[in-house]
Parts: structure tokens; C-alpha cells; sequence
């Protein structure tokens, strides 16, 4: 059973521009993971089940965003100064080729809170 996850995103420029994009993402399965990082810490995330499942979209959302929590991307650090939204199994493949995991590091003083919902494909 195909399962529909719907997203629409609207950017408004003060006294400017504005631009609307919705869509639907058609996967299989989805997981949500809710995760505290300790404040000074690592830690890895699992995304997905281990195996070859195709992921279809990603989103990750901090509760309070900043420049001092990160996520790792072949050995680059990601700030996540912002909720990060790969829509798509194109703008998922940003986070590697099976991104089963994430390494989050907060070098903040806080705990932090993240929110992750992935959307998946089970079957090949």
C-alpha cells in the first residue's frame, strides 16, 4: 500500500516577491523520529531500517535552530541553523547514497530536540 505524504512550502519576501511550491511524495512506508542530542554531544540517528530501502524524502526539524548543531555529510558539517526539507528521492540522495544514518553533533549549552521524518520504499 502506497502511502501519501503531503507537503506545501510558501516564502514571502517583506514587500517583495513571494514563491508557493506543493507537492506529494508517494513511498511505501514513513518512520518519525523524535531525538534529544545532549548538549557538547554526538550522536548517530538512525534514519531507516538497515537495508537497501530507497529513501524518498527527508525532513529535519530542530525545535529552537542554530549555526552550533550540525549533522554530518561525507565529512562535512551541515548546520542546522533551519528545518532542512529533501522533498523528493533526488533532493534525498543529497545525504549520500543510503542515508540509513545521521551523525548530529550540539555544540550548543542546551539540549536540543530534533524531529525527523523520513518517507521510504520497502520493496525494489
Amino acid at each position: 500500500m502506497t502511502e501519501k505524504i503531503n507537503w506545501s512550502l510558501q516564502v514571502r519576501v517583506a514587500h517583495g516577491p513571494q514563491i508557493a511550491a506543493t507537492g506529494v511524495v508517494d513511498v511505501e512506508a514513513y518512520d518519525k523520529v523524535s531525538v534529544e542530542i545532549a548538549a557538547g554531544e554526538s550522536q548517530q540517528v538512525d534514519l531507516v531500517p538497515s537495508g537497501t530501502e530507497r529513501v524518498g524524502m527527508v525532513l529535519i526539524v530542530p525545535a529552537t535552530p542554530s549555526a552550533d548543531l550540525s549533522y554530518e555529510i561525507d565529512g562535512t558539517a551541515i548546520a542546522l541553523d533551519g528545518a532542512h526539507a529533501f522533498l523528493g528521492a533526488g533532493a534525498a540522495r543529497l545525504l549520500g547514497a543510503d542515508p540509513a544514518s545521521l551523525t548530529f553533533t550540539n555544540d550548543t549549552a542546551e539540549p536540543a530536540r530534533l524531529d525527523i521524518l523520513v518517507g521510504r520504499d520497502v520493496t525494489p
